[in-house]
């Protein structure tokens, strides 16, 4: 722990004495060095990613590795625009200044990240934060300690601990880090933990970004193209094997089409792995045991009984999609983020029972909405909050870095996405720039007199 004190305080020296006088090319230069790290190293980080769970090779080149390399060019071909002072309008009561908008780096930062997708939602706020100028330390799952250890090797290969550092390690690590005064904390990962950290940055005023799960609802009606909508949700559930924190978590279905919905959605996973789920190269498989255990224990709870699922969990963690019909809206299943291959289906007499359910419910990261009637759309949209939305489909709302990505409450507070992310690491300093000997407050220093009381009550005509 002595070390974690020692490399806090010389990231806050290095920061102080080196990084903020270094100019914008420094920092593109470490992008670049990193997105060279990351192609000349591939095979060993899909090895890696490997060791810790299975997943498809294409899912790791789709969901880890090319989206941070699409992170790092998005980044290196706008910063200059994104760090560049910006001047904004100057009300008329202010006339002869100027006044800009500088974009500073916060200092020493920590990006606390998860085990879902371990290598892309390390490196994404990572690279973000260098752009920005800051110092980071970075605390990777302890669930996927291969994942780190490349992770580290690349950080070591480019910076000097002092700049940015990798700690591995369990919740004690993490605790730990939380309670130092950082200038900013980026944490990925559940709403219970996400508490801790919020709590813990409270002590200090640390701002934060918290990106966290949700209850992903999923809303089906009359006119939905279902053979299409069901093949997008199972793909969500088939991505990481359900271990995405913006797969669609359950289903609300019309009752009057909820049987061919069933049809389809049995069909879809034929289609997508014809030859089965089990020991198929296509499909992944749970993290650990513990989530294995979580998950069997979701159904068998549901089910009221011993689930079928895999019995010897040490040598094959798999699950197979698992289509629950019929669910009721006061079903258990239905109170937490499944976070796996498993999906309720909730049948509805009236939409606007379901709008009903999700406004008195904790605010999802996603809502899913699967319609080509307009007014269903509309009113969905315009009497529910989410962090974000997709219409007929599922997920790729996170791959235009344009649309600001995170929850509302308990499934997120702060945005993330391209520059936004550059911003969760940038204080937005505003600066006005007056000549010298020369203002129009001086017009209301004392003593007051009765004009100047006169132009004090015009000047609220002003603002």
């Amino acid at each position: 722990m002595e070390n974690i004190d020692h490399i806090f305080l010389s990231q806050k020296k290095f920061y102080l004495n080196n990084l903020i006088h270094e100019k914008l090319n420094y920092q593109i230069t470490k992008l670049r060095l990193i997105r060279k790290w990351i192609k000349e190293n591939e095979q060993e980080i899909i090895d890696n990613i490997l060791k810790d769970y299975k997943k498809p090779i294409t899912e790791i080149y789709t969901s880890e590795i090319n989206p941070a390399i699409s992170h790092i060019d998005y980044t290196i071909k706008n910063i200059k625009n994104w760090k560049k002072p910006k001047s904004v309008k100057t009300p008329i009561h202010l006339i002869g200044t100027k006044s800009k908008i500088y974009y500073e780096p916060k200092g020493v930062c920590l990006i606390i990240s998860p085990w879902n997708y371990p290598f892309n939602l390390t490196l994404n706020p990572l690279v973000s934060a260098i752009a920005a100028g800051n110092c980071c330390i970075v605390k990777p799952s302890e669930y996927t300690p291969n994942t780190t250890l490349v992770i580290s090797k690349m950080i070591e290969n480019i910076f000097k601990k002092e700049h940015v550092c990798v700690f591995s390690g369990d919740h004690t690590m993490g605790n730990k880090l939380i309670n130092l005064p950082f200038d900013h904390i980026f944490f990925t990962g559940s709403p219970e933990i996400g508490k801790k950290v919020m709590s813990a940055a409270s002590k200090n005023l640390t701002s934060i970004t918290l990106e966290l799960g949700g209850k992903n609802h999923t809303i089906v009606d009359d006119s939905a193209n279902l053979k299409d909508c069901a093949e997008k949700i199972i793909w969500t559930k088939a991505l990481n094997c359900g271990q995405t924190c913006i797969a669609c978590n359950h289903i609300f279905v019309s009752k009057n089409i909820a049987n061919q919905l069933y049809i389809y959605l049995e069909k879809a996973i034929l289609k997508l792995f014809p030859n089965g789920l089990k020991n198929n190269l296509d499909y992944g498989q749970i993290v650990n045991t513990k989530h294995l255990n979580r998950i069997k224990l979701i159904l068998s709870n549901h089910l009221n009984k011993e689930s079928s699922l895999e019995n010897n969990v040490s040598k094959n963690r798999f699950i197979d999609i698992s289509i629950l019909k019929k669910v009721k809206l006061e079903d258990d299943i239905l109170k937490e983020e499944i976070f796996g291959p498993l999906l309720p289906v909730v049948e509805y007499d009236n939409l606007n029972d379901i709008i009903k359910y999700i406004q008195k419910n904790e605010k999802p990261l996603a809502i899913y909405i699967f319609s080509n009637n307009k007014k269903n759309i509309d009113s969905i949209l315009n009497t529910t909050s989410s962090g974000t939305s997709a219409i007929n489909d599922c997920l790729i709302q996170y791959m235009n870095p344009n649309l600001p990505f995170g929850g509302v409450n308990t499934s997120g507070i702060g945005k993330s996405g391209g520059k936004r992310t550059f911003l969760n690491f940038t204080n937005e300093k505003s600066v006005l720039i007056q000549q010298s000997g020369s203002s129009i407050a001086k017009l209301f220093y004392p003593p007051y007199t009765n004009i100047k009381e006169t132009l004090a009550k015009k000047l609220t005509w002003w603002l």
